[in-house]
């Protein structure tokens, strides 16, 4: 059964039991109330003639009406005299063609009391003493066909019935109507995953509920998560895309040195009669060759090992980044740049030494194959982040080369630089993000390019 059911007729079924609780209360309450009013009635007729009798000294049947109800099918009152002995001396009513037949308990109990009340042959009776010098004494008694008061409750019961099944009715189809616009959401929500499961199509959103209830929150968060997903979607295939290229790029760079060692390799095995000079010059191309291959596959596993940290996370370690900056000092002496340092005593962080220390070499190394004559390291610990600022003299990056300098395989203007394959600033940039930080670029006032490593100081 749809939710819209449900609710349609959970909200029947609560109506009705509080419509029977309500009438079966009301019911109660009247019954009550119309056998006191009866009670009234009648001990006020009573009363009156009991007053009546007590000063009377014509006959009885001037006293009172001459007109005779028939309790069995009026619902008129009558009254009823008695003498002390319970013997009828007047009537206005009778009980199917018979005088009201009063218990003598009842008339004893009256006369001794002054008043008494009872239900007798199926009406409400009131008794009251009476007395007059001329008449003596007895009682007289007022009734009242105890159908007045079942009357009255079978007819609001009635009422109480037709109202009930119409509130039900308007219950149901409130109910009904409601449910559809709460629940117009929900049918949206499943139209619209219906829609996105079948054509794809992630930048649809559900429109806002103006209600703040939990129906406006499944909505925001739908759209949340469409949202997450949809960019989740967007840069897994912007990642797809860089992993084709950076693909196409390694087998573009792999084929060159792959060539030159298969020809020189048929060369030798097609020629054996060759020169001793010739087979010199493809053996040692080969070599070349093979080690250009090292090196690219090389960088290329370190960019893989800097993807897998900055995915998985690796535990790191204290690091002295001023002993690793020494190091990497000295091994720069074989290279054509002076390199200087301004570094603390000391300045620990969370990392792995020999990433760290790769990080600063590539830095160095850039800056030999692209810079001037001098290179400077400094390490500065500022509020919140320890920063490594690497600085040349040489001609710096050509601008439209700054936003693109950590890309893999990007090398600026062949003229201006070495043989390489333009994944050194990749790696540089991997493995600062595996160290949770970020690496900028840009170019000196005074000349020359600028790297700034910032490492969060809580790492």
């Amino acid at each position: 059964m749809k939710i819209r059911w449900r609710l349609t007729w959970y909200g029947i079924g609560f109506t009705a039991l509080s419509l029977v609780g309500f009438i079966i209360v009301i019911t109660v309450l009247v019954a009550g109330a119309s056998g006191d009013d009866q009670n009234k009635l009648l001990s006020g007729i009573a009363g009156g003639a009991a007053s009546v009798l007590a000063s009377q000294d014509a006959p009885l049947e001037s006293t009172f009406s001459p007109l005779v109800v028939d309790a069995t099918v009026s619902d008129q009152p009558f009254t009823t005299v008695y003498d002390e002995s319970g013997v009828v001396l007047h009537s206005t009513g009778v009980i199917d063609g018979h005088p009201l037949d009063l218990p003598a308990a009842v008339v004893a109990e009256a006369l001794g009391s002054g008043g008494s009340q009872t239900d007798v042959d199926g009406v409400r009776v009131q008794v009251r003493r009476w007395e007059n010098p001329n008449l003596g004494r007895g009682v007289v008694a007022a009734a009242q066909s105890l159908r007045v008061a079942k009357e009255q409750v079978a007819g609001l019961t009635a009422f109480l019935v037709i109202f009930g099944i119409i509130a039900l009715i308007a219950a149901g189809i409130g109910a009904w109507f409601m449910s559809g616009r709460a629940l117009r959401p929900l049918r949206m929500l499943a139209e619209t995953t219906d829609e996105i499961g079948a054509t794809g199509n992630l930048a649809q959103r559900l429109p806002s509920v103006p209600q703040d209830d939990e129906v406006g929150a499944l909505v925001d968060s739908f759209n949340t998560m469409l949202e997450g997903i949809e960019t989740a979607r967007r840069d897994r295939e912007l990642t797809i895309d860089a992993q084709k290229r950076f693909v196409a790029d390694a087998s573009h760079e792999l084929r060159s040195p792959l060539t030159s060692i298969r020809a020189n390799a048929g060369f030798l095995s097609g020629n054996p009669d060759a020169s001793e000079q010739d087979r010199a010059e493809a053996t040692r191309d080969i070599s070349d060759e093979a080690d250009r291959m090292t090196l690219l596959i090389n960088g290329l596993l370190a960019l893989a090992r800097g993807d897998a940290a900055t995915d998985g996370g690796e535990a790191h370690v204290p690091v002295d980044l001023s002993s690793v900056v020494r190091s990497v000092q000295r091994r720069a002496r074989n290279l054509n740049v002076e390199t200087a340092v301004q570094i603390p005593d000391s300045c620990i962080v969370m990392g792995d030494r020999a990433q760290l220390a790769g990080l600063v070499w590539i830095l160095v190394d850039n800056a030999d194959k692209h810079g001037g004559n001098n290179v400077s390291i400094a390490v500065v610990e500022r509020p919140g982040e320890t920063q490594i600022i690497v600085k040349d003299d040489g001609p710096g990056i050509p601008t439209g080369d700054l936003t693109r300098v950590f890309d893999r395989f990007h090398r600026s203007d062949p003229t201006r630089s070495r043989p390489g394959y333009g994944l050194g600033l990749s790696i540089a940039q991997s493995i600062v993000l595996a160290h949770g930080g970020s690496i900028d670029v840009s170019n000196a006032i005074t000349g020359g390019a600028v790297f700034i490593v910032r490492f969060p100081s809580d790492r």
